[in-house]
């Protein structure tokens, strides 16, 4: 295997993941009689590594390309171009056998965890079915295990004959975190897991996945528009702007001294519990949110920055390292 460069991340921690110039990209049709064709540049272009036993987050508004840039890490999307490296294993490249084989290693929770749970299956067949899928066990050793993994993510395990509409959505929400542990992967994709959740339960699943992430040693994906929650559960953090990184580094200094402009103003729109501080006066975006069709020239931010010059809106920034930090951005905020 050629060695490849890391980026954005701490030297002294193993690589579990490498992406290099993913691209995900999406037909449509257009036009009154669907005759032309266009692409929705989902993700456009992204690279960065992914440390053993860190949560990365990745950050940005609804449809900059966050969720499809998880699934396809996890190949449940296709990509269109680019590399990612599991282990030094190109996961784009494996075969349907070798991909099976890669799954235990590889899981997701998903966002609405009503939507991602078979009604008509009982707990214990949900978090049992990726057992019976890759492993060979009786069903004594299934029950087990299935009992174990419910304990773990605190349900009853006298809980395992009811059907998901008979539990609340935190609960139904562990139940899926159990079936992503089942087989004891080592990377997690948590697609926004607390978004579709009442703010009083979410803290609990975030504390959930902390103490998981400590007895298992996994490393995540954490996806989120909840810069709140980020700021609290990630070591890391990526500012997707349509289908683009805009800035990457620990979540600290990212959010204490943003070095992109749309990082600034996205720190700056996220609530604020203190009472005091809500007085003072908001940052406030201009314009709308470019067409991933049709992304603009340049910096895809260039339209609605309040700092853009010329060369913005013709030359695409590259993602350099400032001040141990990734950034695309021709001026940023140092």
């Amino acid at each position: 295997m050629h060695k490849i460069q890391e980026l954005g991340g701490d030297d002294v921690n193993r690589v579990l993941m490498k992406v290099r110039n993913v691209k995900t990209y999406f037909p449509v049709e257009k036009g009154m009689f669907r005759k032309k064709s266009a692409m929705v540049h989902a993700v456009d272009d992204i690279s960065f590594d992914i440390y053993e036993g860190e949560t990365l987050a990745i950050v940005g508004e609804s449809g900059c390309g966050k969720s499809t840039l998880g699934r396809t890490l996890l190949r449940l999307l296709d990509a269109t171009e680019g590399e990612a490296y599991f282990e030094d294993q190109n996961i784009f490249e494996l075969t349907s056998k070798e991909l099976r084989q890669l799954r235990k290693q590889m899981q997701i929770i998903f966002q609405d965890p009503f939507a991602s749970l078979n009604p008509r299956m009982k707990v214990t067949d949900i978090i049992g079915e990726p057992l019976v899928t890759h492993e060979s066990m009786n069903k004594k050793e299934k029950d087990e295990r299935v009992a174990e993994l419910m304990e773990v993510v605190g349900l009853r395990k006298t809980y395992g004959n009811r059907y998901p509409h008979m539990f609340s959505g935190g609960q139904r929400q562990r139940i899926g975190i159990a079936r992503a542990l089942a087989l004891n992967p080592k990377f997690v994709v948590c697609d926004e897991p607390v978004s579709a959740l009442d703010v009083s339960i979410q803290s609990q699943i975030i504390n959930l996945l902390q103490k998981l992430q400590e007895q298992k040693q996994l490393t995540y994906l954490f996806i989120s528009h909840d810069l709140n929650v980020v700021r609290y559960f990630s070591d890391r953090i990526g500012v997707m702007f349509v289908g683009k990184i805009m800035e990457l580094g620990p979540t600290n200094e990212v959010y204490d001294h943003p070095l992109h402009p749309y990082t600034k103003f996205l720190v700056a729109a996220a609530p604020v519990p203190d009472p005091h501080e809500r007085s003072k006066e908001k940052l406030i975006l201009e314009g709308e949110i470019p067409s991933p069709i049709n992304p603009p020239s340049g910096c895809r931010f260039h339209t609605r920055c309040p700092y853009v010059q010329d060369r913005c809106k013709s030359q695409e920034p590259e993602l350099k390292q400032i001040e141990g930090r990734m950034v695309a951005c021709h001026y940023p905020l140092v």
